[in-house]
């Protein structure tokens, strides 16, 4: 198992072009919250934005809209109702991410099938929280043109691939998301958060008990969006993002009992430039 050190982040992190404009950054489109967990869209769409993300719209229920438009006023939204709206939305994105608050209504079944259904080979899925748990129970398979992220909790990759924790060994883990998907990258989230993609297995070096708190996963969906729209889809991309949001939960959790995810957003940008520096 290869350990992840900071090496990468300035690997990835580079300096941006002098001539530059949004759309060389992402056009990222988050597809997350109800009427009950509002929040997990502010935070994903947040960590988006924060991360450096060109162009971010969340496609969410619209009375939710106000809190978004107020706490985001970087980000756009639309009506996931929509199917007009929502499929432009999903042809005119390089990066997807769903699941974040959305739950299991039938509502929510749809969207996950419309983006598994209607992605290509040049975009990447991020499916997280909801849209794993609505795969797990129903028929539909992890089957898409489009680059696929997975980012289950220990509880959620049971679900997804029927591995009690306790039988969650990196060998096992491999094996199973071979079955599901052998192109798909798998972020399996715990202490010392794991990667596995294709033949090889990442470990993340950094994480702390602080960290224990609600939207800690819906703000590293957001970062990983945000890195991938501008870095592009690679094992590289996705360990830098994973380990930028666990350095700074750690710088965090040395002065504070809890690590807010809030918290972790507004230092982002500050620590993207320090490591974007050769």
């Amino acid at each position: 198992m290869e350990k992840v050190n900071k090496v990468v982040l300035s690997q990835v992190i580079t300096p941006r072009d002098p001539q530059s404009y949004k759309g060389n950054y992402g056009k990222i489109l988050i597809i997350a919250g109800s009427t009950h967990f509002g929040g997990a869209a502010i935070l994903c769409s947040s960590a988006a934005v924060h991360s450096g993300a060109g162009l971010v719209t969340v496609a969410t229920t619209p009375e939710k809209f106000t809190a978004i438009n107020v706490k985001i006023p970087e980000a756009m939204t639309i009506d996931y109702h929509s199917k007009k709206d929502l499929q432009l939305a999903i042809q005119n994105s390089n990066v997807i991410a769903i699941g974040p608050g959305l739950g299991t209504s039938s509502v929510a079944k749809g969207l996950v099938k419309a983006v598994l259904t209607n992605t290509n080979a040049e975009q990447t899925i991020i499916l997280d929280a909801s849209a794993l748990t609505i795969i797990a129970e129903t028929d539909l398979l992890l089957q898409s043109e489009a680059n696929l992220v997975l980012t289950p909790h220990q509880g959620e990759w049971q679900r997804l691939s029927q591995l009690p924790i306790a039988q969650q060994t990196p060998e096992n883990s491999q094996a199973k998301l071979r079955e599901l998907n052998p192109k798909a990258i798998l972020i399996l989230k715990k202490h010392l958060s794991e990667i596995y993609y294709q033949d090889k297995i990442l470990q993340i070096q950094a994480g702390n008990p602080g960290m224990a708190t609600g939207g800690m996963g819906d703000t590293l969906t957001g970062i990983l969006a945000g890195f991938i729209g501008q870095f592009g889809f690679s094992i590289k991309t996705i360990s830098s993002a994973l380990l930028i949001h666990s350095l700074i939960a750690d710088d965090l959790n040395e002065k504070n009992y809890v690590v807010l995810p809030s918290k972790i957003i507004e230092k982002l940008p500050k620590y993207m430039a320090k490591f974007s520096q050769k």
